[in-house]
């Protein structure tokens, strides 16, 4: 009975020992961290957080978020041009877009096709897509430094946040000891649209892939990143979050709260608004 229990015990050693080293192989080869990639170039010291520009978008109606964005944009030192979002009850521009959405997810996706048309106009090299209802890690200009440094030329889109669990599972052994670890990957199944960055030839993209839609605008976007027809990259676990509560709900699906997906050190809760 013994020997038994002591070959069980040994067999989950070599079981973990041989997924701790196939975790040290995947990093040392991993295609981000080759040499040879040609890498995009940021000014992370800026106030756009390395981006040409930064849009919020925020619904006429909802002050009490942009006030909010307003706090975070000041304690990170960033500049938020406000684009007010399109209402649902906007029919006029909302008939300028044909799918069969309902009012809310079609003024939604009305709001971001518009951000990508003033994209491509002013020919930003880059810019944030940020939604109203977010919250950022205290570090997030450490973290986009880091990111930089393994962010493909070639990039077209950049989940800072997402509403789903990507990368590697070697990636996740290594957070089991260190909790602190962000890291870039492919984009899988990003999905949401509160955070993320596009590239002058991303927004040309979406504008033209993006169109007649069936579906949300986020799951539009994932179908095209899992196809291959758009190049997007993801940080795993999200530098910015969407905060959700009970008592303040989407304005897009009021009904639903989702999962949560914390963070490591909130700013908003830094700055005791939450």
């Amino acid at each position: 009975m013994y020997q038994m229990k002591v070959c069980k015990n040994l067999k989950i050693i070599i079981i973990f020992s041989i997924l701790i080293n196939l975790t040290f192989l995947f990093i040392l080869f991993s295609p981000s961290n080759n040499s040879e990639t040609q890498l995009y170039e940021f000014n992370v010291t800026n106030r756009t957080l390395g981006f040409d520009h930064i849009y919020a978008i925020n619904l006429a109606n909802r002050q009490d978020r942009r006030h909010r964005m307003e706090a975070i944009a000041s304690s990170h030192n960033l500049d938020f041009e406000f684009f007010t979002a399109i209402s649902k009850d906007d029919y006029e521009t909302l008939n300028q877009y044909k799918n069969d959405l309902d009012p809310s997810h079609k003024a939604c996706y009305a709001s971001h096709y518009i951000l990508w048309e003033l994209i491509a106009h002013n020919r930003y090299m880059s810019a944030l897509i940020l939604e109203d209802d977010v919250d950022f890690e205290i570090d997030i200009v450490s973290i986009m430094s880091k990111v930089y440094q393994v962010l493909p030329a070639d990039w077209e889109m950049l989940y800072i946040g997402h509403c789903s669990s990507e990368g590697s599972i070697f990636f996740k052994i290594r957070q089991w000891f260190d909790n602190s670890l962000f890291q870039l990957f492919k984009s899988d199944t990003p999905a949401c649209t509160h955070a993320y960055a596009i590239s002058y030839s991303g927004a040309l993209k979406l504008l033209k892939e993006i169109v007649d839609i069936k579906e949300p605008v986020d799951v539009e976007i994932v179908y095209k990143v899992r196809s291959g027809d758009i190049i997007s990259y993801s940080i795993e676990p999200s530098a910015i979050v969407q905060w959700k509560s009970l008592d303040d709900p989407s304005d897009v699906s009021p009904g639903t709260m989702g999962s949560q997906w914390p963070l490591k050190n909130s700013t908003l809760r830094f700055l005791g608004l939450i």
